[in-house]
């Protein structure tokens, strides 16, 4: 029998999301924002991706359209063996999945109701979908309750009365409240206190393992999304450029925009303050006319002529001298790498992304389980 956690259980092939423009004195369609173009991956149950990225690269996009909050322009998404465009046609079968499927978002404040005290603000879908009755209600949201950290005092206050944090834990419990199998955080922690985010990171990976959850994490914190995946998947201007182990994309990018990405995250030592670092050039290209080829090759330092008209596609770079497994890279840079001036040859990549990127962890202000991290990295 095949390992539970070598199933996908989350499945996305060639997945795709335009938006319409409008325009003219008689309004009719101008063209299209391509937030998602072409996007494939899967997530075995139980086990965490992280999507990254710049902001309007597409990450939320996708998490809005794997709970059915968007359909998508084109690409199938498959639940557990079942494509979601195909339930969509049943409406029971889809009321059933759909509680499978929750979200927690970025703001807490803005999705939760604040005309609701906290108890209403769970009972309420619970009752709905007939997953409590209203003998056994209760007792459920206090179980919730101790799930997430918050005592069972707070269920007659409102969302306003509580910090930033207290009120990401209802969220949480909010998305907990349907007995969900996956669940796609949309930068849960980026508006909270680096201390707080260690606290909800560490919640979130207690939760997977104790219901077995299966999550999408979304974020801007390298360290964060680090801590909590399994897989990461690396996104640009709607396409992904670089996915693989966790450890792998982090400890040994292939990527040149992986590898910027890294190298962006601040490091407030006054004494690396003189440090050079490789910051990216150019201008961020649009989702409306997206660059020809490469998306990346304007801002790419191992650019060539031939980037600008050939659109690379993901391919392994397991080839005995970069240090990936399954990771999807550029092929025209990994071709190209050791001829491109000022570059490293393929053979030091591991050296150099195992030298550079501890030193970054180490005072990144980003991260909120730094110390964690730290301890990782020391052990190789």
């Amino acid at each position: 029998m095949a390992d539970e956690k070598s199933i996908p259980f989350i499945e996305v092939r060639d997945l795709k999301k335009y938006y319409p423009i409008k325009g003219g004195v008689i309004t009719h369609t101008t063209g299209h924002i391509r937030a998602v173009d072409g996007v494939s991956f899967s997530i075995p149950k139980g086990q965490t991706l992280g999507l990254v990225g710049e902001s309007g690269c597409g990450k939320s996009t996708i998490g809005r359209q794997l709970v059915g909050l968007e359909i998508p322009t084109a690409g199938t998404i498959c639940y557990d063996g079942c494509d979601l465009a195909a339930i969509r046609k049943d409406k029971q079968q889809l009321r059933q999945v759909r509680t499978k499927l929750q979200m927690v978002f970025q703001d807490p404040y803005s999705s939760l109701n604040p005309r609701k005290h906290v108890f209403e603000i769970l009972a309420q879908p619970m009752l709905y979908h007939h997953i409590s009755t209203r003998a056994s209600v209760e007792q459920d949201i206090r179980k919730l309750m101790d799930m997430v950290g918050l005592p069972k005092t707070v269920l007659g206050r409102y969302p306003h009365e509580f910090s930033g944090g207290q009120r990401q834990r209802i969220a949480i419990a909010k998305a907990l409240s349907l007995n969900p199998e996956f669940i796609i955080c949309d930068e849960p922690v980026s508006a909270l206190d680096v201390s707080i985010q260690a606290q909800i990171l560490n919640l979130l990976k207690e939760l997977q393992k104790e219901l077995n959850l299966t999550f999408l994490f979304v974020g801007h914190g390298l360290g964060a999304v680090n801590y909590v995946s399994h897989q990461i998947a690396v996104m640009y201007l709607g396409k992904i450029v670089e996915i693989g182990e966790a450890r792998e994309v982090f400890h040994h990018p292939v990527h040149p925009y992986t590898r910027a990405l890294l190298e962006a995250v601040p490091v407030p030592d006054t004494a690396q303050k003189d440090k050079e670092r490789r910051l990216l050039q150019g201008e961020i290209g649009s989702n409306t006319n997206p660059p020809s080829g490469c998306r990346f090759h304007s801002r790419c330092p191992y650019a060539t002529d031939a980037c600008a008209h050939e659109e690379p596609e993901l391919e392994s770079a397991a080839n005995g001298t970069l240090p990936t497994f399954h990771k999807a890279a550029c092929p025209v840079m990994l071709k190209n790498i050791s001829k491109a001036p000022n570059s490293i040859a393929p053979e030091s990549i591991r050296k150099t992304a195992h030298s550079f990127v501890p030193e970054n962890i180490q005072n990144a202000s980003d991260t909120a389980a730094s110390k964690i991290i730290r301890e990782e990295a020391a052990h190789g």
